[in-house]
């Protein structure tokens, strides 16, 4: 052998040990390319399926065969992204943002001549990918049909036997929880009216710091469609096992049509609100008001709810006084006899209808409330430690109200009312 040949040895020996790892990889890359394409064709499928057009229209979703479509399609989206993985192991911002680029064609859609929005023609798949902790991912994906989006959120992690799965998703939770119509179970909803006005599409995924004992914690905020411009969120906090997430706190709230602020520092969550279930008073839909803030904070050890603070309790105070006064119950320690007598003269009992459905629906319908309209504006007119007063306007009446504070409770002292 010669001395030239003794040279090249060591890069011979070289490659023939890292040859077989190269061919390796670049024949796991096939592997999943292959994967991917077959897993796009597979979805594809589904797509033509929900987009094939009925009496000249595409599936709708109250049809009964869109539900078992959309399952297989989150299933086969779930399996790509974990097939991403397997071959991404360490993907960048942009990649988790596109991680299903290329798994569906991009949405058919055109500006609207009503405005400035989108109107989509058929069904079309989006998603993206958020990382919540070490080789964990929760895959967010909605199904978008025509003007209603129903979403899922999948969580894609390291197995124990080195690879990435699609190892939980809300939808097998929510479905366990459908006949009870709780926070969990509308999840499943897939028609148009859910509980609210339509199926629930995921906003944000943030992770959030690691429990006490060392689980990864992350939140999803989610929303329904708009319903006369006051929409429905909801808030949901998780902790990740690593088989299953469990809720820490899930809950829905209000908010006025480009509102809805979320603000998180890495302890605590604030959101601005609508606070539109009161009893007796009502706002227009794309009003603001009532406004609150809800405030949750994170603790290693769990999830504090601060519940939710009007930013003016004078509606909230206003309308307890009414809500009691209408279900005649004890007023004494919510206003003075006489500001109570001047309401229940300005109570109004509907006329309940001929045909009315059942004697209880009568009795339902003759109801007294009172006459105050839909809210238009109130006007702070004196704040102390002590009490203050106020004026809230709406479409038929006006109060002018004085309260005093006793342990930090309204009492209301005094009151004029006057048509509008």
């Amino acid at each position: 052998m010669t001395r030239a040949s003794l040279s090249l040895l060591p890069l011979l020996l070289l490659f023939c040990a890292f040859f077989p790892a190269i061919a390796a990889t670049q024949s796991a890359r096939i592997e999943t390319s292959n994967s991917l394409d077959h897993l796009t064709k597979q979805h594809q499928r589904i797509l033509d399926q929900l987009n094939t057009p009925d009496d000249g229209k595409i599936m709708h979703l109250d049809d009964p065969r869109v539900p078992g479509l959309l399952k297989q399609g989150w299933q086969i989206a779930g399996e790509w992204a974990a097939a991403y993985f397997n071959a991404h192991p360490e993907p960048t911002k942009s990649e988790l943002t596109n991680i299903f680029a290329g798994f569906a064609p991009p949405p058919n859609a055109t500006k609207s001549q009503y405005g400035d929005f989108l109107e989509y023609h058929d069904y079309s798949f989006s998603g993206r990918a958020t990382q919540i902790g070490p080789a964990a991912y929760v895959v967010d994906s909605s199904y978008l049909a025509v003007d209603f989006s129903t979403g899922n959120f999948t969580i894609v992690a390291r197995g124990s036997d080195g690879k990435f799965h699609a190892l939980w998703d809300i939808k097998g939770l929510a479905e366990q929880h459908y006949a009870s119509r709780d926070e969990i179970g509308r999840w499943f909803y897939l028609t148009r009216r859910a509980y609210y006005s339509g199926p629930l599409a995921v906003e944000a995924v943030v992770p959030l710091p690691k429990a006490a004992n060392g689980h990864i914690r992350f939140l999803v905020k989610a929303i329904q469609g708009a319903d006369g411009g006051t929409s429905m969120g909801q808030l949901s906090i998780w902790e990740w096992t690593g088989s299953e997430a469990l809720p820490l706190l899930i809950d829905r709230y209000y908010f006025a049509y480009q509102t809805g602020a979320f603000h998180f520092d890495g302890r605590t969550i604030r959101i601005t609100t609508k606070e539109a279930e009161l009893h007796t008073l009502v706002s227009c839909g794309g009003c603001e008001d009532p406004r609150g803030v809800w405030t949750i904070r994170i603790t290693p050890t769990g999830v504090q709810n601060r519940s939710h603070r009007f930013l003016h309790p004078e509606y909230k105070w206003t309308d307890d006084l009414l809500f009691t006064i209408d279900q005649d119950q004890d007023t004494s320690a919510l206003a003075a006899p006489k500001v109570v007598s001047l309401l229940r003269s300005n109570l109004s009992r509907p006329e309940s209808p001929a045909n009315s459905a059942s004697t209880a629906d009568s009795a339902a319908l003759e109801k007294p409330h009172f006459r105050f309209g839909m809210l238009a504006k109130l006007t702070v007119l004196q704040r102390t430690p002590h009490g203050g007063k106020f004026i809230l306007t709406g479409d038929n009446a006006t109060l002018q109200v004085a309260y005093t504070l006793r342990s930090g409770k309204p009492f209301f002292t005094n009151l004029k009312i006057s048509d509008n």
